[in-house]
């Protein structure tokens, strides 16, 4: 094969790995929010807990 056709593919290489780490970069986020939105409402309900007058839905985590 010619140089000219591996030039030729180069852009389009370079635009699937640049999407593809795109892609996992938004995955990993959107790991770290889920976790950070979990932590938040255990604490919201391990603070709720001894209060009697939060009538509101019981979030359980199941790890």
């Amino acid at each position: 094969m010619s140089n000219k056709c591996k030039e030729a593919e180069s852009p389009v290489v370079f635009l699937k790995d640049e999407s593809a780490r795109q892609r996992w970069e938004l995955f990993h986020r959107a790991i770290a929010h889920a976790k950070q939105s979990n932590v938040a409402a255990l604490d919201e309900t391990d603070s709720d807990a001894g209060d009697p007058q939060s009538g509101g839905p019981v979030l359980s985590i199941v790890r």
